[in-house]
């Protein structure tokens, strides 16, 4: 009985889910077969003991009073105890809709011609709703709804005059469908540049067009008005599209849902990205406001605890921008808050990063070499900085090495996307070929040294993206 579907199923339940359901299983409006509701508590009860095993003689004796057990009868049971657990999940899960339930009395009680309970259940719901200062595509539907309820309700009266509701109905779809339709299509064009994928998104021309012509000041569609700067900003890289999307952002962030505030910021972060691998550096000072957005909204935080990726990103920024002080405060804060499988990696690893920029070599060094990697993340932020630590204290033959195994490493691990690795791949050779030029300066005339970093400069400016270009920017500016 420990390998079944359903002892899997109730084990994933959290404690309160798993009283409702015994209560649910226990209910005769929802189950009338008694031995279902014992084998519900048998196994409810395993689970809070945290049983691994369940004797299937012993239960079935509990179920039917008998030791010949069959095995039909006991599937019998089991599959419809885990109809019960889909059916109480949807429940649960339209429990917390309380305006869809709100709509679907109102319906109801049209049909049994209660008029009196039907307007009131109407005022329950629009005062229900004026509690919701939100702004999103979720509230915008159930308003369609209403309006679409309300709407049929006056046709049945066959009542000859104008109502609003279907006028509501059909303002209520177009800005729903516009914000989910802007969502698909900016998650497809993201993830045919992430994943290389090949999506293919329809009516986007249509969309546009519509969208061009709008005064979204005027209609009062501040969501559609974020996601089409989202778009935009994907589609042709605008940077004034961004600068909307960061303004919109901050303008209605407390009346934004957060999962959609994250996205649009999450969106934002990549531009930001993309152009620091670009070539322009200046684009830190963006990347580090949008975190510290995140952690003021309290963003970040996945059941109280930091992504380790966040950690590393806002350190990485934090040091770009050369905010050390506001970095070392962030690293020592946010330590505990981070999981605690990684956290000395993480700490030790973002600490030496933050002492890489301080020109605290040695110490840096010191981390490094106490750090047991996880991932490609970290191997390749770690080779980064020694990298950079030898180039500083002009080990160069040692940094040739470096470079030889490092391109290596990045080659053997598939997990990473094909823009990462390419953006690594580039540093490397950018690298190397001043690496190279350094040890014949003391050969070449002054001359010939000066065309092979034009040539070097020339290349790096062709290649993109490159990690770290601002650093490489750096070094070629003291060449």
């Amino acid at each position: 009985m420990e390998n079944s579907k359903i002892f899997s199923l109730i084990k994933c339940l959290n404690k309160a889910q798993l009283r409702k359901f015994q209560e649910y299983v226990q209910s005769p409006f929802f189950n009338k077969h008694v031995q279902i509701s014992i084998l519900a508590d048998t196994l409810i009860t395993a689970v809070r003991k945290g049983s691994t095993r369940l004797d299937t003689a012993q239960l079935y004796q509990k179920l039917y009073n008998s030791i010949l057990i069959d095995n039909k009868q006991l599937h019998y049971l089991s599959t419809r105890l885990q109809n019960l657990l889909n059916d109480f999940l949807a429940f649960e899960r339209y429990d917390r809709l309380t305006l869809r339930k709100y709509n679907y009395g109102i319906q109801q009680l049209h049909q049994l011609n209660a008029e009196a309970a039907e307007k009131s259940l109407t005022k329950k719901y629009r005062t229900e709703r004026s509690k919701y200062t939100e702004i999103a595509a979720e509230l915008i539907y159930e308003d369609y709804l209403l309006h679409k309820t309300l709407d049929k309700i006056y046709l049945d009266k066959n009542i000859r005059i104008y109502d609003d509701n279907l006028q509501q109905q059909n303002d209520a779809l177009d800005q729903y469908y516009l914000i989910e339709k802007l969502k698909i299509i900016c998650d497809m064009l993201n993830r045919n540049v992430v994943i290389k994928a090949a999506y293919l998104p329809t009516y986007v021309k249509e969309v546009e067009q519509l969208l061009e012509q709008m005064d979204f000041e005027s209609a009062n569609l501040p969501m559609v008005q974020i996601y089409y700067n989202i778009y935009k900003m994907l589609r042709y890289e605008q940077q004034e599209s961004y600068q909307q999307l960061i303004q919109l952002s901050l303008q209605y962030a407390q009346r934004i849902m957060p999962d959609d505030l994250l996205l649009m910021m999450d969106y934002a972060e990549n531009y930001c990205i993309r152009q620091i691998n670009s070539g322009q550096s200046d684009f830190y000072n963006e990347f580090l406001n949008i975190y510290k957005f995140k952690l003021e909204q309290e963003l970040l935080f996945i059941d109280g605890f930091i992504p380790e990726s966040d950690y590393k990103n806002i350190v990485t920024a934090g040091v770009r921008t050369k905010e050390f002080g506001w970095t070392a405060d962030f690293i020592h804060q946010n330590k505990s808050k981070l999981k605690a499988d990684i956290r000395e990696n993480a700490f030790k690893y973002n600490l030496s990063v933050l002492y890489f920029a301080q020109n605290k070599y040695e110490a840096a060094l010191q981390l490094l070499m106490e750090i047991s990697f996880r991932d490609i993340a970290y191997g390749v932020g770690a080779k980064t900085i020694q990298m950079q630590i030898y180039f500083a204290l002009e080990e160069y033959e040692a940094l040739i090495n470096l470079i030889d195994t490092f391109r290596l490493y990045v080659g053997r691990h598939k997990t990473q996307s094909d823009y990462r690795k390419k953006a690594t791949l580039n540093m490397l050779r950018i690298v190397k070929k001043i690496v190279k030029l350094k040890e014949r300066s003391t050969f070449l005339g002054k001359h010939k040294y000066n065309l092979q970093l034009e040539d070097i400069k020339h290349l790096f400016e062709m290649l993109s993206p490159v990690s770290n270009s601002g650093w490489i920017h750096d070094i070629l500016d003291t060449c």
